[in-house]
């Protein structure tokens, strides 16, 4: 049965659309990632009231992650959601503010050299010692979560946040806090102690260890206004307004070319002549 010409010339275009496809860059493709961006966040975000108040420091933040940091979209809820459960006061999370905004350029590929790439492990997911062999010689099968994290991209770049967030609080509270602490409540097991400690090294030599700078009543302030102004909303744009009846009349009257009358074309050089010669007498 033969198939029809409709059939016959989707499959040439899908032919020549295999055969022309180039990469887009020489790199590899990163390979899924362990566990989706959206069910971390319906796990961290699933049935907590999130203070309203939080929501311009949570902007705030999200919009200073560096850009070059991850692929993957922060989530703005998210980091409202860590804000909640640590009741951080303003000035710690303007100090997370300032850290943030001090990072430079350098900070987001020596992060994505130094993270490790672990996820988290889950207490349901069997350890590797407890798992039976149906063969002597057979491997133990992998867990498709250790398997599949394999690049920085499936990270959720909050971390980089919470970092910030555990350097502040480490400065202006308490410096004993351990990382599994922030990873326990303000991070709600997304990460792993290992990856906290590894992004607050990153941003403690990228900021050359040094905080107390700014810790400054000067700069928190400016944190503290830009979190409050980053919670408004954009204001609407404005629809071109369309000139009035008077000014378009008023444009079309200039716009008109000014035209001698026919008497005086016709009158002209008779006219002339009569003043003329009523100068010479």
């Amino acid at each position: 049965m033969r198939r029809s010409t409709r059939f016959q010339d989707e499959d040439d275009e899908s032919y020549d659309s295999y055969v022309t496809y180039r990469p887009l860059s020489r790199l590899p493709t990163p390979p899924p990632c362990w566990k989706d961006s959206s069910a971390d966040f319906c796990h961290a975000v699933e049935g907590e009231q999130l203070k309203p108040s939080l929501l311009g420091p949570a902007t705030h933040l999200v919009n200073l992650i560096p850009v070059g940091a991850s692929l993957a979209t922060p989530s703005v809820p998210l980091v409202q959601a860590i804000l909640t459960r640590a009741s951080l006061p303003l000035e710690t999370i303007a100090l997370a503010v300032c850290i943030l905004d001090s990072l430079d350029s350098k900070f987001a590929l020596n992060w994505r050299l130094s993270c490790p790439l672990q996820p988290p492990t889950t207490p349901t997911s069997p350890s590797p010692t407890t798992l039976s062999y149906s063969k002597r010689h057979t491997l133990p099968a992998t867990p498709p979560s250790e398997s599949s994290s394999l690049h920085i991209d499936c990270i959720n770049p909050i971390l980089i946040v919470l970092a910030a967030l555990a350097i502040s609080v480490k400065f202006v509270e308490d410096p004993a806090l351990s990382s599994t602490y922030f990873i326990t409540k303000f991070g709600n097991h997304m990460w792993t102690s290992d990856q906290l400690n590894a992004t607050e090294r990153c941003v403690m030599e990228n900021l050359n260890y040094r905080i107390m700078p700014l810790y400054s009543e000067d700069l928190l302030a400016e944190a503290m206004v830009d979190m409050q102004l980053a919670a408004r909303p954009l204001p609407p744009r404005r629809s071109p307004m369309a000139p009035s009846s008077g000014l378009s009349r008023q444009h079309e009257v200039q716009a008109q070319p000014q035209t001698t009358p026919s008497w005086a074309r016709c009158h002209g050089s008779s006219a002339s002549v009569s003043v003329s010669s009523g100068l010479q007498y």
